[in-house]
């Protein structure tokens, strides 16, 4: 039985839906989308980071154009011969106080609301799982610099209002998206300023900065993650059966190339990735469910 979606998930679902079927060449805006956006607030964001279970790699802080390190903020207590982590959240408190931008990853883990809600979105693509984050930013601070995403994004806007600095398309690489210069960004193709219930979806490769023009703003993004088997398990899986299949001795490169590039279109390798498709797909599926089950101790109720 499918976990029953929030109104402003739903309308979100439909939204994303849309784009999947017919995925626009660089983004989709939709303004007004939820007419007032109630599931996650700025009070649920403070409710996650007051969580003291937290650990540093799931919060990312920049103030004043720098990242803050939180590595030395874990704190322990030793147990019954066992470690329990924390972290003290002062430095949180004063980075924001100074008008810091804020992070928060692993909302799909933290909210089991959102994670039947990714687990829709997971379902939209044909290999493929979402991750769901919080930006939290303040005037003249944002958590990231102009970059480009290897996947596309979905945003929901929250709070505030927050703009979002369109570019040209760029090639979809793994490498070189973070930190762009103006020069490597160009010229600003799009404007979107994005306010409470807008929804964007971003294609993968499409370069863009945000400012906050007001005193803070909240979005949620959804990370739509390929997980299709990449050219790594591809050239591993195709270098295994080459092995078992080789070229004839002394093959000149071209002959080599040619047997290889045979041996990619075979309908056995092709299946042994469909195969491996079917192995993750069943593994996002799986994670999905062990994350429903994160927040779902209820064997206690009956003595309460």
């Amino acid at each position: 039985m499918k976990f029953k979606l929030h109104k402003d998930l739903s309308t979100l679902l439909d939204f994303y839906n849309k784009q999947r079927k017919n995925p626009p060449a660089e983004f989709a805006y939709g303004a007004g989308l939820i007419s007032k956006p109630s599931y996650f607030t700025l009070k649920d964001l403070q409710h996650h980071l007051n969580n003291p279970l937290l650990k540093p790699e799931w919060i990312h802080i920049k103030t004043a154009g720098a990242r803050i390190p939180l590595e030395a903020t874990l704190k322990k207590k030793n147990v019954q011969m066992k470690s329990l982590e924390f972290m003290d959240k002062d430095l949180i408190n004063q980075e924001l106080a100074k008008g810091g931008a804020i992070v928060l990853e692993g909302l799909d883990i933290l909210d089991p609301g959102i994670n039947a809600f990714c687990a829709r979105l997971d379902e939209g693509m044909p290999c493929g799982i979402a991750n769901c984050v919080s930006f939290f930013s303040q005037m003249h601070n944002e958590a990231y610099e102009g970059h480009a995403d290897s996947d596309d994004v979905l945003v929901v806007h929250l709070e505030g209002r927050k703009t979002w600095s369109l570019y040209e398309p760029q090639q979809r690489r793994y490498f070189g998206n973070e930190n762009l210069s103006d020069a490597q960004l160009g010229p600003v193709k799009y404007e979107v300023n994005m306010r409470p219930g807008d929804a964007l979806y971003l294609r993968a490769g499409v370069p863009h900065q945000c400012t906050t023009p007001g005193k803070y703003s909240l979005h949620m993004s959804f990370d739509l993650l390929d997980r299709t088997p990449n050219v790594e398990q591809i050239t591993n899986e195709a270098n295994n059966q080459y092995y078992h299949a080789c070229e004839l001795p002394y093959a000149p490169g071209s002959k080599v190339i040619d047997k290889y590039i045979e041996l990619l279109k075979s309908p056995a390798f092709q299946d042994a990735l469909e195969t491996e498709a079917g192995v993750l797909r069943k593994e996002i599926r799986q994670f999905r469910e062990h994350a429903a089950r994160a927040s779902n101790v209820r064997s206690l109720s009956k003595f309460i």
